[in-house]
């Protein structure tokens, strides 16, 4: 079933509105916002979720699947058990590990508006959260300067890399994101902002590719072990409270969420 979904929203996001018309008023043909869904959550598995203006951002819809006894938490096993359905969902061939086809499956079919902006037309804008895009896809791809063949890590994680209890290859949540600390006048220095790249943007966690961010050896294929070792680790970043479980309330909002709220409120 899961595949199915992932097969139609693909479809959706690819092929949907080709009878809305060629004007600058109206979204780009292709895109999921000619299909009308203009609001993007990328759960901490790395699965899309979508919804159209007015309803509620769609970290809801994820919660609710993810919540599969329906009694308003998230335990590390439900966390777990979603990992494990959209891992199941990307290995198409049931092989027991994502290697690069499927990752390029995932980044420029699934999510093609957030990796591969350029295949939905060549007036792709610039993403919102994406600076210095040549260099960070440089990274994830494990080319460029800053990859020098050493462990792919996003160009956020660079700036800090050393959080307790996290792996290398991903961040902290977004509560409390953002420079703390003495004014530079009193000879202190402040953290650097971090970069938000790519599924960052609309994720809790600040990771720019989830599936790859899994892959710990860093040898560019991602087990199922690997996979739900990423879960475990991700439940506990999120998992500010130490009771075990997730509510919603207690989840960060994304910086897309903020953004849309900050607009709305303009």
């Amino acid at each position: 079933m899961r595949k199915a979904l992932i097969v139609a929203l693909t479809a959706t996001a690819l092929f949907a509105g080709a009878a809305v018309d060629r004007t600058l008023a109206q979204p780009r043909k292709g895109t999921p916002e000619a299909a009308g869904f203009t609001q993007l959550f990328i759960s901490p598995a790395g699965e899309p979720y979508r919804a159209r203006p007015g309803e509620p951002y769609p970290v809801a819809l994820w919660f609710k699947q993810a919540d599969a006894n329906h009694d308003g938490v998230i335990t590390l096993e439900e966390f777990r058990a979603d990992h494990a359905g959209f891992f199941h969902a990307l290995d198409f061939d049931d092989t027991g590990v994502l290697d690069g086809t499927k990752i390029a499956f995932y980044e420029r079919k699934l999510l093609a508006d957030v990796y591969a902006p350029e295949t939905l037309g060549l007036n792709a804008p610039a993403h919102p959260g994406r600076p210095g895009i040549e260099r960070a896809m440089a990274q994830l791809e494990g080319d460029g300067p800053d990859h020098g063949g050493a462990m792919l890590i996003p160009a956020q994680v660079v700036l800090n890399p050393t959080i307790e209890g996290s792996h290398p290859n991903e961040d902290r949540s977004y509560q409390g994101f953002g420079a703390k600390g003495p004014a530079p006048e009193l000879n202190s220095s402040r953290p650097k902002k971090r970069e938000v790249l790519f599924a960052a943007y609309y994720g809790l966690l600040n990771e720019a590719e989830p599936i790859r961010a899994a892959d710990t050896n860093v040898d560019g294929r991602v087990t199922k072990a690997e996979f739900l070792a990423a879960a475990d680790r991700r439940f506990k970043l999120l998992d500010k409270r130490g009771d075990g479980k997730l509510t919603l309330d207690e989840l960060p909002e994304t910086p897309a969420q903020m953004a849309t709220a900050k607009n709305g409120r303009r």
